[in-house]
This record gives structure tokens, sequence and C-alpha cells, in this order.
């Protein structure tokens, strides 16, 4: 092989040789890039000790949701200062404590895209105290599949893949194209929260302009013998039947799994509070509960109730407060068929009760 041909050879394995290192520095820095495009980040960094009030609001409208922390807890400011679902806060913020992004892209001429600019997404603003800003969050109304939603903070132009169920967190049921997050899905709809062991009396009464008629009392006795035993008696003293403490236990329970249909404002007219015709005292722990009722609605579907203490009223479906309606006698020993049962009540509570309406109304 003469000299020049070695040159030749030389020359051809050098361009090899680049080419083949050429192709191993892209294939390397291809790999690099797409291993930081799909690391997954912390979108969401706060300290929920610190968090005092949360804004979720859609497009450019006004904020369709605020919920507020007031001394531990959190109300809807949103929905006349209702109590807010404790359960429900605390899921959406450990939610978005936990959120994972994935970049996909960056810059606002792929906002639309992904449904994320401020005029169309949704916006989350987490707020401190004086109205610090923590976090401000925009989530795109397109999404990537069933649980894949597109996030970005406000002040930034990534956009940001996130594996979650937002939609859940926020409590919308519909395409995110005509939704928009409401207040009644954060409010607490329970009518109580009652620990069995600390309930120690239970009154139902009808109302009757200055009359009040008692006709169920109940009342949780320490046995002076023995401070460790109690036992559950009538308060009315014409009672001669035996009480069952089982269906105390469960009536207690029905009363925490009754659930409201909807919030109303306390202080609007036609609910009939200012002539209540029936309500339920329970004492737990030492503090008495009342939960009153006012009157029907136009269709006779829905009461309206409202708690002691609350800055709000109810609309409970007539059904659900029929299992509240209770008498005396709901809560006697079952007795053999062959037993006829005294008729302690002088009155049926249900016919009564549709007197009283009637007065009201």
């Amino acid at each position: 092989m003469t000299k020049k041909q070695i040159m030749i050879l030389g020359a051809i394995l050098a361009v090899l040789a680049l080419g083949i290192f050429l192709k191993f520095w892209v294939r390397s820095a291809s790999d690099n890039a797409g291993s930081a495009r799909n690391e997954r980040v912390a979108l969401v960094e706060f300290d929920p000790a610190k968090l005092e009030r949360i804004l979720i609001g859609c497009g450019s409208q006004s904020p369709a949701v605020e919920l507020a922390n007031e001394n531990g807890d959190w109300k809807v400011k949103s929905l006349w200062n209702a109590k807010a679902n404790p359960a429900k806060v605390e899921k959406f913020i450990q939610g978005l404590l936990a959120s994972r992004g994935e970049l996909r892209t960056s810059g606002k001429s792929f906002f639309a895209d992904f449904g994320i600019q401020d005029a169309d997404a949704f916006s989350i603003k987490l707020f401190g105290a004086g109205n610090t800003l923590l976090q401000d969050l925009r989530l795109g109304t397109k999404q990537a599949g069933e649980d894949s939603y597109f996030i970005r903070k406000a002040t930034s132009e990534n956009i940001y893949l996130v594996d979650m169920n937002m939609a859940e967190l926020l409590g919308i049921h519909t395409d995110l194209h005509d939704a928009s997050p409401t207040s009644l899905f954060w409010a607490d709809l329970s009518l109580f929260n009652l620990d069995p062991e600390k309930v120690t009396k239970i009154t139902v009464y009808l109302l009757k302009g200055d009359e009040k008629t008692m006709v169920a009392g109940l009342e949780r006795v320490t046995d002076p013998k023995d401070p460790l035993k109690n036992s559950w008696k009538f308060l009315r003293k014409n009672m001669s039947s035996p009480l069952d403490p089982d269906k105390v236990l469960k009536f207690i329970v029905v009363m925490n799994s009754v659930r409201a249909e909807k919030v109303v404002d306390l202080g609007g007219k036609g609910y009939g509070f200012e002539k209540p015709v029936w309500q339920l005292a329970v004492t737990e722990n030492g503090k008495k509960k009342l939960l009153t009722v006012g009157s029907k609605d136009d269709k006779g579907e829905l009461f309206y109730v409202k708690r002691s203490g609350e800055p709000a009223a109810f609309a409970l479906k007539s059904s659900f407060f029929d299992d509240l309606n209770v008498d005396d006698i709901h809560f006697l020993k079952d007795v053999s068929p062959a037993v006829k049962p005294k008729k302690d009540l002088p009155q049926d509570i249900n016919a009564s009760l549709l007197e009283s309406e009637g007065q009201a109304s």
C-alpha cells in the first residue's frame, strides 16, 4: 500500500470516528434532555399551618369559591359563611402538596392548546397571613387523560402534566370546558357530628306559637352506686314501658348520617324560622345543640332547618326529616305481637306537626 493510500484510509477512519463520536454525543445530549423533560418535580410548596384563605375561580370571572380558616375551622365565605367540610379541604390541600409535574412545553403560544390561558383556565390561589400570596396556579381545561391535567404557575410559561384527579378535588363532575367551581361542594351538609359515648340527653319538641310540647325525651343516667355504669331513661314520668338503649344508639347514628340538600341564607325570608314548628335538642359533653325546623318549600319536598350557632340555614328532604321526627314510642323495647303496647303519648306526633305547620303558614 502506498503512502498516499495510507493517508486516504486514515482520513476515512478519522471521519468515521468523528461521526461515531458526534452520534454518541447527540444521543447522550438527547437522553439527558429527555431525562430532564420526564423528571417530575414538586409544583406546590407551602406550609399548611400558614394557609388562611383559598380562592378557586374559573377564567376572568370573580372567584366562585372562597374558603377561610377562622380559628382552626374552615368556612365557605362565598356561601353565607357556612361551615366547610374539613375532610374535603384537607384532601384538597394534601392533594396539592403531593402533586408532581412533568414538563411538557413552555411558551405563551402553547397556552391555548392546553386551555391554560388566564381567560379560560381554573385558578387556584392560596393565601397566608396578611393576604400574602403563597401559590397561584392555573389548571388547563384540556386533559391528557381521565386523571391527567395540565398545570402552570401564574407567573411562569412552563406547562406541566400532573397525574391526579384534580376535578374530584375541586368537586367537578362534568367536562372542564363547561364546568365552574361551586361553593356548595365545600359546605358541610351534615346536621350533626355526635360522639355516641358523650351524648347525655335527647329531646324532641312540637312548637305551636308559645306552646312547647315534648314528644320525645331521653336522658343518660349514671348509677349512683357505680359511676362507671349508666343507662338511658325516659324523661316523661308516664312512660311505663321499658326503653331499648340500642334504639337510642341507632337514632344517634341516624342523626349523624342525615345530610341537607343545600345551604340557604339564614337572613332570607320565607323559611318560617320566626314561627318554628319543631325542634330537636341534643346535649353532648355538656353542650346543647339545637336543630330547629321552620316551614316547607313551595313544592312540599324540603323542610328549612337551622342549627344553633350557625350563620347559614339548610334545606332538608322531607324523607330525611321523617327519620328525625320521632316520639318516645320509637325507643320502646320490641314486644311480642300478642302483646299490645300501651299508647303512652296523648296524640299522634305527625298529626300534631301537620297542625302546627298549618298554623305557621
